[in-house]
């Protein structure tokens, strides 16, 4: 992982946004991207519940989740004129989510979005509601998964395993979510999760 550099003209906005924004974060290989397309798909229509696409500097057409492909050069451009609400880089890429999102968040809407933990403690810092999903497996189970996706080699698989072993996330606002069994079951208990929360 990567440092994002801090913008200077960013400034703290907790005292303005009335909603809850959810941080949905895990190693890879945690089912993050199917926990949250899964809610989607199950709270389609409901204006009080959004899940904004990333931009990320991936093509558009690699396997994965729904985003925006942006190009490096895009990213930090946007990022320098306060395009994203939080950003932040991993494996080789970069990640944003849109600004455009604190407009929900003033209208008490519930964003959930898949995040990573590094950017826990700004979100920390400058939103006001804020709920982290921890969202684990286990060795085998994430072994599996990412062998599936066929996005990483062997070596990249075996550096993110240990980097799932290491991955803490604490403090009051954290939720716990094992997500080791079936998907169909693990999207109704992250539904009903976000229900309550929204």
């Amino acid at each position: 992982m990567f440092s994002v550099p801090r913008n200077p003209a960013r400034m703290k906005i907790d005292d303005i946004l009335t909603g809850t924004m959810v941080l949905v974060v895990g190693p890879s290989g945690a089912g993050k991207d199917s926990l949250i397309e899964g809610a989607r798909d199950a709270f389609s229509g409901d204006a009080d519940l959004v899940f904004p696409r990333r931009q990320i500097t991936r093509p558009a057409e690699a396997a994965g989740e729904d985003h925006v492909a942006v190009t490096e050069s895009q990213f930090h451009a946007r990022r320098e004129l306060g395009g994203y609400l939080l950003s932040w880089g991993a494996h080789g890429l970069w990640y944003g989510i849109p600004a455009e999102v604190a407009a929900d968040l003033r209208r008490g809407r519930t964003v959930v979005v898949n995040a990573s933990r590094s950017v826990i403690d700004e979100a920390r810092s400058r939103l006001g509601s804020l709920r982290i999903v921890l969202v684990n497996a286990d060795d085998d189970t994430l072994r599996a998964r990412m062998g599936m996706r066929g996005r990483e080699t062997d070596l990249q698989v075996a550096r993110r395993l240990e980097r799932a072993r290491t991955f803490r996330v604490e403090g009051p606002d954290v939720i716990e979510f094992p997500n080791d069994g079936l998907l169909e079951a693990a999207v109704v208990r992250f539904t009903d999760l976000l229900r309550g929360l929204a």
